[in-house]
């Protein structure tokens, strides 16, 4: 029975009915612990706790204002609901899930990289890769000093590097990968270094760890040959599996987020080259042929008028 399942049973019998009397989390982990086989880290717990208070059909309930869970009542419409959905359950085909999984490692990594100072957009919305376009575009920004408490571009400077020519924002493209094999691994990586060519840098971000040392080598030396960063974050499938829906992963706090990204286990394979410039001509071209691309450029260009980078921004599907 996995941790999830097991919760699921433990934790009616210990959480109060009020929010009043909500347990905190370090108090929660102790009482857990007495009824649970196997030895998990306080981290681990802390996790699922509050990974299960997104899931209407779990049991457990986080306090809106502090600190603290509580018994969630009235839960089996929602959990009636949520199987029909397939969202929780195993109701939902491969192929949905497969896409579903995909989404939550999106909304991962793009969540990684606001809680490190970079600024994402996502194109793709389907897993698979692509031989022009990246998954997503990850923004560093060269920031100044302001008053404000949000991340902001000094307008004096902003004007007097644009007349010199230097630049104020760089641009990495991604592609996601959930695993790799020894057998996909080169038709993953030269997708990647087509798609990427016109950024500043290109990268691979792995979900799952590379364990297999074959892979590891042939992987590092593609990167290092052809100047693609490769990391992968190390977070097990099944548990990806466990994520809130990826509008929810999102939407979290910055304290809820921390706690999921206790999970990550970075692993550096190959650091990718950096170029000074962008391929403008390649990008010219991308941009009349794909409408993805087009809105990315203007997000950018909003970002620039306005000094300040805008996240949430992603690319959604039309209809």
């Amino acid at each position: 029975m996995s941790l999830r399942e097991q919760l699921r049973d433990i934790l009616p019998q210990i959480l109060p009915a009020s929010p009043v009397e909500a347990i905190k989390g370090t108090e929660l982990i102790r009482l857990v612990r007495h009824k649970l086989p196997d030895d998990y880290s306080d981290a681990t717990l802390r996790y699922h706790f509050s990974i299960l208070s997104y899931d209407p059909s779990s049991p457990i309930a986080k306090v809106d204002q502090g600190q603290g869970y509580y018994l969630r009542l009235n839960k089996s419409e929602s959990r009636n609901e949520a199987m029909h959905l397939g969202i929780f359950g195993a109701d939902a085909s491969p192929v949905d899930l497969a896409t579903l999984r995909y989404a939550r490692f999106r909304s991962v990594v793009e969540r990684h990289c606001v809680h490190g100072g970079r600024y994402p957009f996502a194109l793709m919305q389907t897993p698979g890769g692509h031989w022009e376009l990246p998954d997503m575009v990850i923004t560093d920004w060269d920031f100044e000093a302001d008053n404000d408490d949000a991340p902001r571009l000094d307008e004096t400077m902003l004007n007097l590097k644009r007349h010199l020519g230097v630049s104020t924002v760089e641009l990495t493209a991604a592609q996601l990968k959930l695993s790799i094999t020894l057998d996909s691994c080169n038709e993953d990586f030269f997708k990647t270094l087509s798609a990427t060519r016109w950024a500043n840098q290109g990268e691979i971000l792995i979900a799952e760890r590379v364990s297999d040392e074959a892979l590891v080598e042939t992987l590092r030396t593609l990167g290092h040959q052809h100047g693609i960063g490769i990391t992968s974050l190390g977070l097990d499938l099944d548990l990806l599996d466990e994520l809130p829906l990826p509008d929810d992963i999102r939407k979290m706090s910055a304290a809820e987020f921390e706690s999921l990204q206790t999970l990550l286990k970075p692993q550096r394979i190959s650091i990718g080259t950096h170029r000074s410039h962008l391929d403008w001509q390649h990008l010219s071209t991308l941009k009349k042929k794909h409408d993805s691309l087009s809105r990315m450029l203007r997000w950018l260009n909003e970002c620039l008028e306005n000094r300040k980078p805008v996240w949430p921004a992603r690319e959604r599907e039309e209809a």
